[in-house]
């Protein structure tokens, strides 16, 4: 559980620095799956947040039991 509020932690301190009207803000703005956020940041040229946040992910999945 611990994990999943890092990520949305880290989702949202990045979210505070973001456009309005960016589609990585919208996709955060409307709760969607990290997936299709770390895709919308790619698209506005936020590759390395995409990086982060696919790599934060993995991190999670192979600590899970």
């Amino acid at each position: 559980m611990e994990c999943v509020e890092n990520l949305e932690q880290m989702i949202e301190r990045f979210r505070q620095m973001l456009p309005t009207e960016s589609a990585t803000a919208q996709a955060i703005d409307q709760h969607e799956p990290w997936e299709r956020i770390a895709e919308r940041a790619v698209d506005d040229g936020y590759i390395e947040f995409a990086n982060q946040l696919s790599t934060f992910v993995e991190v999670v999945v192979r600590q899970s039991p």
